[in-house]
C-alpha cells in the first residue's frame, strides 16, 4: 500500500537524489496556482532574499516549487481543499520538513470579526476524511497547531490590532453549507470555517512536524456578509494587501 512508501521510495518516485531533503513547506489554500506565484516572488523581493528555484514536475504530484534560500530548501504549493494538500504535506514531512505553514482565508463565524482580521488557529475540527486517516485514534477530530510556531508568526504581526487564536472548522463542501450549519458552528465558538487547516495539522502531527496556519477573514457568514455583498468587493484591495504581507511573514518565519 502507498502508506508503506519510505523516504527512499519517494525520492525515486520524484527522481530526486538520495541526499535530497526539504526544510519547510508553505502552502496557499486556494486554486489557480499561476495567480499565486507573483505574490510569492514579490514577497521574496521585498525581503531581499536571493534564491535559486527548482521546479519539481511529476505526473502525479504536479508542479511543486522548490526554493533554495540561505542554505534551506522551502517547498511552495497551492492547494484547494485537502486531497492534494494531504499528499504534498505527507511528502514534504517525509523528506524532512521542520515546519509546515498554511496561508489562506476563512469565513468568519463570530459577529466581532471583520474582513481582514487575522486568524492563527490553535486547532481545527476536521469535518473531512483525510484527517481521520492520519490520526486514527483521535475520536475528538480536533487537530492542533504548534504553539511555538504560532508565537513566531505573532512576533512579526504585533502591529495588527486583531489576532484571533480561536478554533476553526474545516469543511470541504462550501456550497453545501447551510444557515443552520453556520449558526451551529458559531454557537460552539468556532471562529471561522476553512477548507485546509485541519488536514495540514493532522498530517504534520502524524510526522511530528510543527505546523501553523496564518489566515485572514474573507467573508463573514454569521453576519451574512457573503462574497456577493458590495461591501466585500469594496475591501478587495485591503484583503490583497494583507495576503501579500502574510506571504512575507510566513517566509520570514520559516527561514528564522
Amino acid at each position: 500500500m502507498y502508506k508503506h512508501l519510505n523516504k527512499s521510495d519517494i525520492q525515486k518516485l520524484l527522481k530526486l537524489p538520495e541526499d535530497y531533503s526539504v526544510d519547510a513547506l508553505l502552502v496557499m489554500g486556494t486554486h489557480h496556482k499561476p495567480k499565486e506565484y507573483p505574490h510569492l516572488y514579490e514577497a521574496l523581493e521585498k525581503l531581499n532574499l536571493i534564491f535559486t528555484e527548482e521546479t519539481i514536475q511529476d505526473e502525479f504530484f504536479g508542479d511543486i516549487k522548490s526554493l533554495l534560500i540561505n542554505g534551506k530548501r522551502i517547498w511552495f504549493d497551492v492547494a484547494y481543499g485537502t486531497a492534494y494538500l494531504s499528499e504534498v504535506a505527507h511528502i514534504a514531512s517525509m523528506l524532512g520538513s521542520k515546519a509546515n505553514i498554511l496561508l489562506g482565508t476563512c469565513g468568519g463565524l463570530q459577529t466581532d470579526l471583520n474582513t481582514g482580521d487575522t486568524i492563527i488557529p490553535s486547532s481545527s475540527y476536521g469535518n473531512e476524511s483525510s484527517t481521520r486517516m492520519y490520526e486514527r485514534d483521535n475520536q475528538a477530530f480536533v487537530y492542533k497547531s504548534d504553539i511555538n510556531l504560532r508565537n513566531k508568526l505573532k512576533e512579526s504581526l504585533a502591529h495588527r490590532e486583531v489576532i484571533n487564536e480561536g478554533d476553526l472548522m474545516t469543511v470541504q463542501a462550501m456550497l453545501a453549507e447551510t444557515k443552520e450549519d453556520v449558526e451551529n458552528w458559531s454557537k460552539h465558538a468556532y471562529v471561522g470555517v476553512d477548507m485546509e487547516s485541519a488536514t495540514l495539522f493532522a498530517v504534520s502531527n502524524h510526522f511530528n512536524v510543527p505546523c501553523a496556519a496564518l489566515l485572514y477573514v474573507a467573508d463573514n457568514l454569521i453576519k451574512n456578509e457573503l462574497i456577493d455583498n458590495p461591501a466585500y468587493s469594496a475591501l478587495a484591495a485591503q484583503r490583497m494587501s494583507i495576503k501579500k504581507e502574510n506571504y512575507k511573514i510566513a517566509l520570514k518565519t520559516l527561514l528564522s
